[in-house]
């Protein structure tokens, strides 16, 4: 199986050569995985090779009847990605949802949503082997959500964790709606995870990840995992006071409804984006607004990438698609702060970062229960 997933396409001989084995060995066990429904025949040969003779019949792994399901469950929506066994993506979906909503909707929002979008992709539900989720919080021991607003360090942070989340059986309630076994990580981090498999940092084994949307937040991976640390708390820079982020996030909403003219108590999506647009036109207090948010990111980003010399800075999240709007100020400072600063590239993925990372998680989990063997 491991053969078949290194490789494009195998014939017998390829089989047989892979994994070290007789021409009647190899025979039987591609039989047995014909039979499986893991391989089948190859629709195409490989790179349109011609053979003088009879060509060598290839096999290849059947991605299709193997699928994963990310989702991403929000403050502000939920999102659906669905994967085959190659990480090639089926179907991605996303719903807004009410900020105030309690677990029992949000959870069934997102089952829904899954729902619609296993239907609608052209996939089936026997066919879904592994579902990943990520979530705004900390998670610790496998299925509880620390707030860790309740900690000291803490206390002035912005949402931390979803109404509600930090009070249930997070793995638990969302495995009985979804009706399935469900793997569950912090939002940021399969963010992060996301963009070393299919965004800015493919090639980097160790990146520091920061996250600009509706709250900020940072995930370190190292040697091409993710660095959760004791408790689950690692990169959580943003509990340090000194770096402002709270302030900087409550004038940004403040600012925000102020020049929506709104008096709601928390800024919409379109307010944020209206900010950024006037500040992209020149607008003083606007710009302004940005630097402050760009410079408590830099320091935030300034102090992990001391700690680790990483190979590179991916900005993502929702605020990171202004591009040099909030970019440029986030280089200065960082370049003001970081001694022999690494590459900075902003992110390549969109709002279904969290659930494209999800579905890398659950693609991880499915490899390894296929792969292992019985002791």
């Amino acid at each position: 199986m491991r053969a078949f997933l290194d490789a494009e396409s195998l014939t017998v001989s390829g089989l047989r050569t892979s994994i070290g084995v007789s021409r009647p060995t190899a025979d039987d066990v591609l039989a047995t995985l014909l039979d499986q429904g893991f391989v089948r025949a190859a629709v195409e040969q490989p790179n349109g090779e011609r053979s003088a003779g009879r060509p060598a019949r290839h096999y290849e792994v059947d991605a299709e009847a193997f699928n994963v399901v990310g989702v991403d469950i929000g403050a502000h929506k939920v999102a659906v990605v669905i994967c085959d066994l190659r990480g090639n993506t089926l179907s991605v979906r996303r719903r807004s949802v009410d900020p105030n909503l309690g677990p029992a909707g949000r959870i069934g929002a997102a089952a829904r949503l899954m729902k619609t979008s296993v239907r609608q992709s052209g996939t089936s539900w026997d066919r879904v082997r592994s579902v990943g989720c990520g979530i705004t919080g900390t998670v610790t021991h496998g299925s509880e959500v620390k707030d860790i607003r309740n900690l000291p360090a803490g206390r002035d942070l912005d949402v931390y964790s979803l109404p509600g989340f930090d009070t249930i059986d997070v793995v638990a309630e969302v495995s009985a709606r979804f009706k399935r076994e469900v793997l569950i990580a912090n939002d940021i981090h399969l963010a992060a995870v996301a963009e070393q498999w299919q965004g800015a940092a493919t090639e980097a084994r160790d990146l520091v990840y920061m996250h600009a949307g509706r709250r900020i937040g940072s995930a370190l991976v190292i040697d091409g995992r993710i660095h959760n640390g004791r408790h689950g708390l690692a990169a959580s820079v943003g509990a340090m006071k000194i770096l402002g982020w709270p302030e900087a996030m409550a004038n940004l909403d403040r600012q925000c409804r102020r020049l929506a003219g709104s008096t709601a108590a928390k800024a919409t999506g379109e307010e944020v984006l209206a900010l950024f647009e006037a500040a992209a036109a020149g607008n003083d207090t606007a710009v302004r607004t940005v630097d402050r948010v760009a410079e408590a990111l830099a320091l935030g980003a300034s102090a992990l990438v001391h700690a680790v010399d990483p190979d590179l800075v991916v900005l993502g999240g929702g605020l990171s698609r202004s591009g040099d709007v909030l970019a440029g100020p986030f280089q200065r400072h960082f370049a003001e702060t970081a001694l022999d600063a690494p590459e900075i590239r902003l992110s390549l993925l969109g709002d279904e970062s969290v659930a494209l990372g999800a579905a890398r998680m659950a693609l991880e989990d499915l490899e390894a229960r296929m792969l292992a063997v019985p002791a």
